[in-house]
């Protein structure tokens, strides 16, 4: 199967070339780096890939104040119209697939950010459908795309929920000892490819998203 580099160093080793061109959940608790993870990979994306990165109750401009606090200014892709941010906020049940579907027809990358804040306003049973819609038309774009989640938003019934339809499943695992804060990647699931038995530890700098393992992996 064909993957997508990621551009983060060590990972795209780690998942034998990349991520699959799949409908990929990206979950974890505040301050895992599942947003980070995904606005690092989209920003490397964006020098040979269009991005429509949609956003709920986040503003535009406090994204990418985030993203500049890595170095990661989107403005010169947003002018080519590479890079476009737009909101679903207050979108309708019935025009929440549509609006998604629609940048995924123009073969742009699509990153949901989130979908535990969709859930506030729309039912289990609509992300649902948005996730298999989604999927359906990816199977001609051929590209990877993110749904952000935030674990304890949700109830546990619609986190299952979600990891069961979607295609591919990130978690961004936290632990703390005494002293330290431990960050563990964990593939739950990726439809197509071989899982990587073990977990990788990830630490986030300045840079973003860096694997503590990069420089041990062959």
């Amino acid at each position: 199967m064909q993957t997508l580099k990621t551009g983060i160093a060590g990972l795209d080793e780690f998942l034998m070339g990349g991520l699959p061109p799949k409908v990929i959940l990206l979950s974890g608790l505040p301050g895992s780096g599942n947003e980070i993870f995904a606005r690092q990979v989209l920003f490397n994306r964006a020098k040979n890939s269009q991005i429509t990165y949609f956003t709920v109750n986040a503003t535009t401009e406090s994204i990418k104040e985030d993203m500049a606090a890595y170095g990661w200014d989107t403005t010169p892709y947003e002018a080519k119209g590479t890079w476009k941010f737009k909101s679903l906020k207050n979108t309708p049940t019935n025009e929440l697939s549509q609006t998604i579907l629609q940048e995924m027809q123009q073969a742009r990358i699509v990153a949901v950010d989130s979908t535990s804040e969709l859930l506030i306003d729309h039912k289990i049973k609509d992300i649902v459908n948005l996730i298999t819609d989604m999927t359906h038309q990816n199977r001609k774009s051929q590209n990877f795309h993110f749904l952000l989640a935030t674990e304890g938003m949700q109830d546990q019934q619609a986190e299952t929920t979600m990891n069961h339809y979607a295609e591919g499943s990130l978690n961004f695992a936290l632990t703390w000892s005494a002293d330290t804060t431990m960050r563990h990647l964990i593939i739950r699931k990726m439809a197509g490819t071989i899982i990587p038995t073990r977990r990788l530890n990830y630490n986030l700098g300045r840079r973003g998203f860096i694997i503590e393992t990069a420089t041990r992996i062959s």
